[in-house]
């Protein structure tokens, strides 16, 4: 597949009206000639490899030759496998420094300028980050239209918010595709749970070649998290009263019920990861009770070298003049007491007060 850099820059300019942002042309690395002083300013190479697992490229050699499906349906299911294969990596955000109210900071390590001990390491489990995922899609896109010179694909980097994400342009349409755009619940946990696909923005599609596969794709799933798990709580309560007594006979209120039941659903029904339950929980409370009912805590996991400490976010709610916590660690609410957070070797950390200085 060559790149067509006229069409990645009319891409760019869509993509840019859309988000209001402009972001970097990121190509592959594979594809660095000597002519690279020609790009244009906004175009660079990526510093690390793209490539793709050997189960992934099976994946795809054998999805590109399914004449039964369109290319629309034949994204969709890259998307879609992608979702359910990984999990975002969270403890990035313990690294995270804010410059100002749109510009922030991480070390360009964690993930994005990486070296064969980080990609080893990352291959024990399979939590990722943006940098990562968008890799893995970007070259599987490129290896299921590899013979098709109608179709150019990029990520896209939005510097300031250090994140990328996947840029993809043909005769038909032009959209973008983000798996954890960190504005919603991240559609590499939207997808594990039933949700819709929210990270596909469709740019420019006139014949709604596009639009129809992703409508199709969406129909039978619901938009709103608190109206899924609402859905799923109902069925729950009727089907498996004998398996739900411990948290009916409680003295808790409705809410907090309200609330086990769906970490229940979430933990034993679809296994959910602890950041994917952090994001489904914290919108449903926004909408429930609202954003002044919660607030986010760090979790330190201890791993046997400090390098391996990781942390992951939980939240404190205050229900009723009552606080608890949400620990998506081990998936339960319970009752917390403030004292948790300033005890000897506090495992829960105010959010604010957590300092990774990876600058020094």
């Amino acid at each position: 597949m060559s790149t067509n850099i006229a069409e990645l820059l009319k891409l760019k300019e869509l993509a840019s009206l859309s988000s209001k942002r402009k972001p970097k042309i990121i190509l592959n690395p594979k594809e660095k000639s000597n002519n690279e002083e020609n790009l244009d300013e906004d175009i660079i190479y990526d510093t690390a490899e793209w490539k793709l697992s050997k189960e992934q490229l099976e994946f795809i050699q054998k999805l590109s030759t399914n004449n039964l499906l369109s290319n629309e349906d034949k994204i969709l299911y890259v998307f879609d496998k992608l979702c359910k294969q990984y999990t975002y990596d969270d403890n990035i955000l313990s690294y995270m420094q804010k410059i100002d109210n749109e510009t922030f900071a991480l070390p360009d390590w964690y993930g994005k300028d990486v070296d064969i001990d980080w990609e080893k390491n990352r291959e024990t489990h399979n939590r990722r980050v943006c940098y990562e995922v968008s890799r893995y899609l970007a070259e599987s896109l490129r290896e299921l239209f590899k013979n098709d010179e109608s179709c150019n694909i990029c990520i896209f980097w939005d510097k300031e918010l250090t994140h990328y994400f996947v840029g993809l342009t043909c005769n038909d349409y032009s959209i973008t595709l983000d798996l954890d755009d960190f504005n919603n619940i991240k559609d590499l946990t939207r997808i594990k749970t039933g949700l819709t696909i929210e990270g596909i923005n469709i740019l420019n599609d006139d014949k709604g070649k596009f639009k129809y596969a992703l409508n199709n794709f969406n129909e039978s799933r619901s938009k709103y998290a608190i109206k899924k798990i609402e859905s799923e709580i109902k069925s729950l309560t009727i089907d498996n009263k004998e398996q739900n007594e411990n948290i009916n006979q409680t003295e808790d209120s409705d809410d907090i019920i309200f609330l086990k039941y769906a970490i229940q659903i979430l933990n034993e029904k679809y296994n959910i990861d602890s950041q994917g339950l952090f994001e489904y929980m914290k919108e449903i409370i926004d909408i429930k009770l609202g954003p002044e009912s919660r607030k986010k805590v760090w979790k330190r996991l201890e791993g046997n070298l400090d390098e391996d400490t990781r942390y992951i976010r939980s939240l404190i709610l205050n229900v009723h003049d009552k606080e608890y916590i949400i620990d998506v660690d081990e998936k339960i609410l319970r009752l917390f007491d403030e004292s948790e957070l300033t005890e000897k070797n506090a495992v829960f950390i105010p959010y604010k007060e957590l300092n990774r200085n990876w600058r020094s």
